[in-house]
């Protein structure tokens, strides 16, 4: 499984979706209804499972399940 897939299936498990039901264009507020609560539950669980933090501006520009595929990807070359 490449990083990509396991990123999708960590976001995908922490959502209670399958990984063939969440979509890496989907909006995370309006689609997947996540509030600042909730991404902030989702960034850090991913942080601890691929041991990677995020800065406030990198959140800030979050839009898409696509997005946070990339940064992480990004922090995991830092």
């Amino acid at each position: 499984m490449n990083q990509e897939a396991k990123i999708l299936q960590a976001i995908a498990e922490h959502l209670g979706l399958s990984i063939e039901d969440l979509d890496r264009h989907a909006l995370l507020r309006d689609e997947l209804n996540l509030g600042p609560i909730e991404l902030n539950d989702l960034l850090s669980d991913l942080s601890q499972k691929f041991d990677v933090s995020f800065s406030a501006e990198e959140i800030e520009e979050l839009k898409k399940v696509d997005d946070v595929i990339v940064l992480i990807e990004d922090n995991l070359l830092d």
